[in-house]
């Protein structure tokens, strides 16, 4: 009796311990299937473009390779406006001129007009004054300068 019941208890636990593992097995199965082990890549040298905005070393710009570059990006025209004054001869008036290159003080057109200065040389002569004109100008301070790569080492 006493080899039955050992005998029983260990068929229950070797049963036990089969149900466990056929479980445990599934389990692992089953976690091994959705991790399957990914393939390995493996990157080509890419040589990055130069970007134009920071210094990067073995870069490519127009066929050649930089070992180092530094990139100055485009400058633009700094200028500032002045106002210039010139003068123009303009005709202001017409008065009466006489002989001797003097004026008639009240710019008369009657008889006795510059009779103390020898006659009139000129009625309704034009009278002309220098009269400013302003224009801007545009006075460049430092020239605009296109964007250019730097070769710091080769």
């Amino acid at each position: 009796m006493k080899r039955l019941v050992i005998t029983g208890i260990i068929a229950i636990g070797v049963l036990f311990l089969g149900v466990v593992g056929a479980n445990t097995n599934k389990q692992n199965s089953t976690q091994t299937d959705s991790a399957a082990p990914a393939a390995v890549v493996v990157p080509k040298k890419v040589i990055p473009t130069c970007d134009g905005t920071t210094v990067t070393t073995t870069c490519t710009l127009d066929g050649a390779t930089y070992k180092t570059y530094l990139y100055h990006p485009a400058v633009v025209e700094k200028s500032h406006t002045e106002t210039v004054t010139t003068y123009q001869e303009e005709v202001t008036g017409y008065c009466t001129l006489c002989n001797d290159g003097s004026r008639s003080p009240s710019c008369a057109t009657g008889s006795g007009t510059c009779s103390h200065h020898g006659g009139v040389a000129q009625w309704n002569a034009p009278i002309t004054s220098n009269v400013p004109v302003n224009s801007a100008k545009t006075v460049v301070d430092a020239a605009a300068q296109d964007a250019y790569y730097e070769k710091v080492v080769e």
